[in-house]
Order: structure tokens, then C-alpha cells, then sequence
């Protein structure tokens, strides 16, 4: 059946509405801390590391760092390879937007009210009000931060989504119900040909990742597309070295497994005109 993603604020019983839907549905269940141990493993740092980046806002980020990009593409290489086959249940961050554009995937917004959030915080917590609506106030303010600063988009922008759903007087169960009978809707079977798109897509993030971690490719803004196993590898490279470059974009590329050819679409520039 279907790939679905689950975006939602701290306390929003986001994780309840995968357990179930992946209950009813016998989907496998993946959230951020499995991507992120997978991550990591497939970059050789730590998950501290892979974490840090994900998930922590720092006061002053400015610009994405070359460390902050490898470790994102990673984490979104590691979701590809989980969903090549369909039916699977996300429930990390910016689900939303690591899968955009892919068919067969149901991107879901869940909200619930402040006051309830704050309640369900105190009870599994301990803790007293105050500190509870600091706590998700700044939790949901880093998360927006990160997905604004990382993908240029507002989370709370409805058009990011499928569907958006209000907690306020629906239970978890009932919801369950109904994106489980969403995703028996004919736009969400995965056949074969929305498999080769996924296997594409997963194909073209290993590239990324393998370009990202090259000693000589690492520092090049390079963008990865993929049609039926052949990639294409399009951005700028120094006019001085131009052919060398290309030379080690494509062994690069050419090194992950699956790729069954390689074209070029680079522009060549003058670094100091």
C-alpha cells in the first residue's frame, strides 16, 4: 500500500497514531532515532553526532554547513533505502519533505490543543505547568527553525501536507481508522512503477551521500537525479581542473552500487575571474 509520514508537535501523540496505524496496517514502523543509528553507522561517526545535527537548533546557525549537509543527506539516504519496497510508517523529522515528491506517499499533519499537550507533558513528565509549556513551546520552535533553515520551508505550511488532523475531538484511534482507509485509495498503491521511482530516489540519495563524503567532491554544490538506474549529476564545477573534476564525480558515482550510468550536466566557472 503506502509510505506514510507523521509530522507533528512535541507531546501530539504522533508516535501513538504510527504504533497504531502500523499495528492495523502490518506496516514496519521507523522513526528518527533508527534513521539516525543508521546514519551513522553509514558515515562511521557517532550517533551523538548525527544526532546533534538533526535535531539541536542553535541560537545562531547561519549558513548550512558542509558537516550539517552530509549528515542530513544521510539521514534521508538511510529513509530511501527503507522505503523502496512501500508500506511503511515515519514518524521523524521532516518526513514531509526528505520523501517529497515521491508517489505513493501520504505526508500526514497531526495537532493537538496546547492545553491538552500540556497535560499529557505533566502527567508522563512530572513535571509542573510552567515548565511544560516552556518545554514544548521550544521544541516546537526548534523544529520549525531547523525545517526553515534546512529545507527552506514553514512546517506549518498546510500544503506540505495530505491531510491535516485535529486531535481536538477525534482520538488516536479513530484517526487511525481513518488514514488506514486512506491508504487502500488507488493514488497509494505501490506498483511497479511507483517501485522504479523509488528505487531512483534511493539510488540518487546513495550518490549524494557518496559525492558528500568524496575527499574531491565533497565541496562542489552538486544536485542528483535518477531514471531507471542511470544518474544524473548536474552543478558547477572550477574551469581550472574542470575535467579532473568530472573525471572524479563520475568514479564517485560510479562506485555506488546499482548506478547504470552516469551523465554529466555541469557548468564550468571561474573561481577567480
Amino acid at each position: 500500500m503506502a509510505i506514510i509520514t507523521i509530522s507533528r508537535g512535541t507531546k501530539s501523540w504522533g508516535q501513538a497514531l504510527a504504533e497504531c496505524l502500523a499495528e492495523h496496517l502490518h506496516y514496519p514502523i521507523v522513526g528518527l532515532e533508527e534513521n539516525i543509528k543508521e546514519a551513522a553507522s553509514k558515515l562511521g561517526v557517532s550517533e551523538e553526532a548525527v544526532g546533534h545535527q538533526m535535531q539541536d537548533t542553535p541560537r545562531l546557525w547561519g549558513r548550512k554547513t558542509l558537516m550539517r549537509k552530509t549528515y542530513v543527506a544521510a539521514v534521508q539516504a538511510c529513509l530511501a533505502e527503507r522505503v523502496i519496497g512501500g508500506n511503511l510508517v515515519y514518524h521523524g523529522l521532516a518526513g514531509q519533505v526528505l520523501l517529497r515528491g515521491l508517489p505513493a506517499v501520504l505526508r500526514l499533519r497531526l495537532i493537538a490543543p496546547f492545553e491538552a499537550r500540556v497535560r499529557a507533558m505533566m502527567a508522563g513528565d512530572q513535571i509542573d505547568q510552567a515548565s511544560a509549556e516552556q518545554f514544548i513551546r521550544e521544541a516546537d520552535d526548534a523544529r520549525a527553525r531547523w525545517v526553515k533553515m534546512m529545507y527552506g520551508e514553514d512546517i506549518m505550511n498546510p500544503a506540505l501536507y495530505d491531510m491535516i488532523i485535529n486531535l481536538e475531538a477525534m482520538s488516536v484511534l479513530t484517526v487511525c481508522a481513518l488514514v488506514s482507509a486512506a491508504v487502500e485509495q488507488p493514488a497509494y498503491v505501490v506498483t511497479e512503477k511507483v517501485m522504479g521511482r523509488l528505487r531512483d530516489f534511493n539510488l540518487a540519495c546513495q550518490v549524494r551521500v557518496a559525492l558528500l563524503r568524496g575527499d574531491e567532491t565533497r565541496a562542489l554544490n552538486l544536485e542528483v537525479d535518477a531514471q531507471d538506474g542511470v544518474v544524473q549529476v548536474s552543478g558547477s564545477v572550477p574551469l581550472v581542473s574542470s575535467e579532473w573534476m568530472e573525471d572524479q564525480i563520475t568514479r564517485v558515482a560510479c562506485a555506488v552500487p546499482g548506478v547504470g550510468g552516469i551523465r554529466l550536466k555541469v557548468q564550468r566557472y571561474d573561481p577567480s575571474p
